[in-house]
């Protein structure tokens, strides 16, 4: 065992995909008493992958839904809401650009796709609170339309980025299949 930093030990972290869920591995560092750092993973990496990048967001971007059919309800039109919304975006991307997470952080071919990305994620946003706002859509008949996204996501994955090869294409249609099913009894509720 061998004293080492804090950031030290956290790159050393192992997130194997151990079958056991609550694992605790050793990093081989010295902690502050003199006892081995022990680094706790509760799940196997694809499911941990999966709670954060996942369903944690989904649960966001549903409370994020809630807020904006909220703030339509108080007549704040699609401006100064996306301006609101940049701004917490700005913020947290701002804390997120100090935490250290190796190279590759910078990239002007990235930087560019983020900006296209954020220009369409911000008219798809005013789009919908135009729509809350001058149509009084309820937003629990117009959440299951923006869940199809993913759909899109699919096929663009597919086509643009060349993910298709792993795909098995009759649980992606019968996927697919369900999520217009679904959509279409949501949508006649």
């Amino acid at each position: 065992m061998r004293n080492c930093t804090a950031m030290a030990c956290q790159r050393r972290y192992d997130y194997s995909n151990s079958p056991q869920v609550a694992v605790i591995k050793t990093s081989g560092c010295i902690g502050q008493k003199g006892m081995p750092r022990r680094n706790i993973i509760f799940m196997p990496t694809p499911y941990l992958a999966l709670l954060i990048g996942g369903v944690l967001p989904a649960c966001l971007w549903a409370i994020t839904a809630i807020l904006q059919k909220l703030s339509t309800q108080h007549n704040l039109g699609p401006g100064p809401f996306l301006m609101a919304f940049g701004a917490m975006v700005l913020a947290t991307g701002l804390a997120l650009s100090i935490l250290p997470r190796g190279t590759g952080e910078w990239s002007w071919i990235g930087l560019r796709y983020a900006l296209v990305s954020g220009l369409a994620y911000a008219i798809a946003t005013g789009l919908i609170s135009y729509a809350l706002l001058s149509f009084g859509v309820p937003i629990s008949k117009l959440a299951p339309v923006l869940g199809c996204n993913v759909l899109i996501t699919v096929l663009l994955g597919v086509f643009l980025l060349g993910e298709g090869a792993s795909l098995n294409i009759w649980k992606a249609v019968g996927g697919t299949v369900a999520v217009m099913l679904g959509l279409a009894l949501v949508i006649s509720a």
